[in-house]
């Protein structure tokens, strides 16, 4: 609990872009994955949580990216 409190009071927020449409701002894709299920560059997989701190990139996060077929 206290890590939490110092988190939001430092402003540092987790990253999980599950979903989401690929930001190589924000992510680093560590692998393509084909799922036609998924449209083509949405994340399909987070591998690892990123972080920002006051807006900016901490960390990126790890995530498979769907290549859409």
């Amino acid at each position: 609990r206290l890590m939490s409190v110092a988190f939001e009071r430092h402003k540092l927020i987790a990253i999980d872009p599950l979903g989401e449409k690929f930001d190589p701002n924000r992510h680093q894709a560590i692998s393509m994955v084909p799922t036609p299920d998924v449209p083509a560059n949405h994340v399909v997989a987070v591998l690892q949580k990123g972080f920002l701190i006051n807006d900016r990139v901490l960390r990126p996060a790890m995530v498979a990216v769907s290549s859409g077929t």
